[in-house]
């Protein structure tokens, strides 16, 4: 009885121990989820992704009187876009380019890419201006993509930033390809002042018509061509001009044309968009450098000569 009673105890004594020498299962972890890819217009939205400058009405040039922004398409150029980037830095001058992106790729394009990355050090604005030039009206999707998508792709990753703006070469763009902007978030940038500086051929016509434009029609946005050099040549005296009317008019005690950023001219639904701080800055500080730059300039302050009837090309 006692061996029997003996047995019981032990065995009951390993039935416990084992049952405590054995760990709760554990539950195997679900597979991590593979990150999802990204659809290729979800990867160019954030490309086109700028708060700033994208998803506004179309630039016409005509938002605001009072104010001029400069503009240059079809670069960069290493041969004549470093001189206009001088001048404009010269007369504190903010401007804008829209960047042809075939000429910043490949090997052929490291010069052009230098002069891209100083125009952005140097606090200009970059949009696009499509892959190759080519006319847009009347575009296939296949080929607004190959113009479009493919130039904000790569101007975007080349400036390392979002790329809002897109200006269509020629002007020439249907509604076809602007639904396909509005789609992508790009802002249509058009001008109001088109200097045909492309066709041009004497320089000293080419300034005095330029200047006389801005003063007529009391600023808007400027279309030249940074890739011409007949326009390096002049541009720095069609700042001067602009600068030497500006204090004709403060001796005057009348509004100058004040040479701003291209954000002036963004609507919302025809409505102004808010002014980022540090363009503001710029602009009041243009305004308040003014008098000095009058004070060390060449007297008297001769305009008038310049805006005299001229023959148009």
């Amino acid at each position: 009885m006692f061996a029997r009673s003996l047995v019981i105890v032990v065995l009951l004594a390993a039935t416990a121990s084992a049952e405590k020498s054995e760990k709760p299962a554990v539950p195997a972890e679900p597979p991590a989820d593979k990150p999802k890819k990204k659809s290729p217009d979800a990867e160019l939205l954030e490309l086109t992704a700028d708060p700033l400058l994208g998803k506004a009405d179309r630039i016409s040039g005509e938002e605001v009187r009072g104010m001029v922004a400069f503009t240059f398409d079809d670069g960069p150029n290493p041969s004549t876009t470093p001189a206009v980037i001088d001048a404009l830095v010269k007369y504190n001058v903010p401007a804008t380019f829209f960047i042809v992106t075939r000429k910043i790729v490949g090997k052929q394009g490291e010069a052009a890419r230098e002069i891209l990355k100083r125009q952005l050090e140097s606090g200009f604005l970059v949009g696009s201006h499509s892959v190759t030039h080519s006319k847009l009206s009347g575009a296939s999707p296949a080929k607004l993509a190959a113009e479009i998508d493919e130039s904000v792709k790569t101007l975007a990753k080349t400036a390392e930033r979002p790329i809002g703006m897109f200006r269509a070469p020629f002007g020439a763009i249907d509604g076809r390809g602007r639904a396909w902007l509005k789609k992508r978030g790009l802002t249509e940038a058009f001008w109001s002042i088109d200097t045909r500086d492309w066709q041009a051929k004497d320089a000293a016509h080419l300034r005095k018509k330029i200047f006389k434009m801005i003063v007529t029609q009391h600023g808007g946005v400027v279309l030249m061509h940074d890739v011409k050099a007949i326009t390096a040549e002049i541009v720095g005296n069609v700042l001067d001009d602009l600068e030497a009317e500006n204090c004709r008019r403060l001796d005057v005690q009348s509004d100058p044309i004040v040479p701003v950023s291209i954000h002036y001219f963004l609507r919302d639904k025809r409505k102004l968009r808010d002014i980022p701080d540090d363009v503001k800055k710029t602009t009041e500080a243009y305004r308040l450098a003014l008098p000095a730059r009058c004070a060390a300039r060449p007297q008297p302050i001769i305009v008038p000569e310049l805006l005299k009837p001229i023959v148009w090309e």
